[in-house]
């Protein structure tokens, strides 16, 4: 399993409830993509898995909307207009990391109310870090 693909399905497995929103099939995999998860219905927050440009480095960050009919709004013009649309959201948390293996990210910076206080830590602490229900 390649580290984007373990990543999806750790944000999955964490937020039971998401749902990854796809642009087109023709880009599902594709490193060079961002990629967006509803957290759970009718709520007002996104987040948004980034590949950094280097080999296993990455950006998750959760993004905050005015309300939920926004955000599905947004989320329902996704696949025409593209990422665009969530210009307006506004990151409540960020990590950035670098995958290590299965359940080993290396912290390069964090902004967020989670205690993050350890350079490693695993794909749990990772959503909890983002995760704008904690």
């Amino acid at each position: 399993m390649d580290s984007l693909e373990y990543l999806r399905d750790e944000i999955k497995t964490y937020f039971p409830d998401s749902r990854e929103l796809q642009l087109s099939a023709a880009f599902d995999g594709q490193r060079r993509y961002n990629f967006y998860f509803e957290i759970a219905p009718e709520q007002r927050h996104l987040l948004y898995l980034n590949w950094d440009g280097d080999i296993d480095g990455f950006t998750l960050k959760c993004l905050e909307f005015p309300d939920e009919v926004i955000l599905k709004e947004l989320t329902d013009a996704y696949t025409d207009k593209g990422s665009k649309v969530f210009n307006m959201g506004q990151p409540i948390a960020t990590l950035s990391f670098v995958y290590q293996e299965k359940d080993r990210l290396s912290v390069r910076s964090y902004k967020g109310n989670a205690p993050i206080d350890s350079r490693e830590i695993s794909a749990r602490q990772l959503m909890y870090g983002v995760n704008p229900f904690e």
